[in-house]
């Protein structure tokens, strides 16, 4: 499981398919105060990304290493600060 939630986050490590968004939406869903860490995701789908969109949690960490992440991220967190 790459999606997992704690007390103080909903964590996404490794690699993040597009298998995992049903149970990121639940979580998010169901812990809407929760910030979503993306420190240890190695990757991560872009369904995820859009899901993200969608609900615009509060982001921290930034991915281990992915040249879509660090391309698309900082754009993705402005547009999730603006909405709030």
């Amino acid at each position: 499981m790459t999606v997992q939630v704690d007390e103080k986050a909903i964590r996404l490590t490794g690699q993040c398919g597009v298998e995992e968004v049903e149970t990121l939406v639940g979580y998010m869903y169901r812990h809407p105060d929760l910030h979503i860490d993306l420190s240890a995701a190695t990757t991560i789908h872009t369904a995820i990304w859009q899901a993200l969109m969608v609900f615009r949690p509060n982001l921290i960490g930034f991915p281990v290493s992915s040249s879509t992440s660090d391309k698309i991220l900082s754009e993705i967190d402005a547009y999730l600060r603006q909405a709030r």
